[in-house]
């Protein structure tokens, strides 16, 4: 009787085979944590730009101006700046928020216009 067995060759391909799958696995878990909270920043900071604009609207005319870049009080890692297009009737305003990602930063601006029909 003939016993058979596995050689050595044998076993460690199979785990090296193993240790890749296992290797890739954790791999795909962690880019679709990293996309999700990515996606999360990006909802969050629409939120605050969104927030932002109403409350330019909600100005007088005459009193929009440039501000930033300013750290959101309820969220320490966004920033928000605005600019507005000065002397123009309707003005261009301007809202861009950033926050910090891995390895840099990022960030994206809403673009609107305000006109001024007191004047007209």
């Amino acid at each position: 009787m003939v016993q058979r067995s596995f050689t050595l060759l044998e076993v460690l391909i199979t785990t090296i085979i193993l240790a890749i799958g296992v290797a890739g696995i954790i791999w795909a878990f962690s880019a679709g944590m990293y996309a999700t909270t990515d996606v999360e920043n990006i909802d969050l900071a629409l939120n605050i730009a969104q927030a932002k604009m109403e409350e330019i609207k909600n100005t007088a005319f005459a009193s929009l101006a440039d501000s930033g870049p300013a750290v959101d009080a309820n969220f320490p890692r966004f920033s928000t700046t605005v600019n507005v297009a000065e002397g123009q009737n309707p003005m261009q305003i301007e809202v861009t928020v950033n926050w910090d990602v891995q390895g840099g930063s990022t960030g994206f601006t809403l673009t609107t216009l305000i006109a001024d029909y007191s004047t007209q």
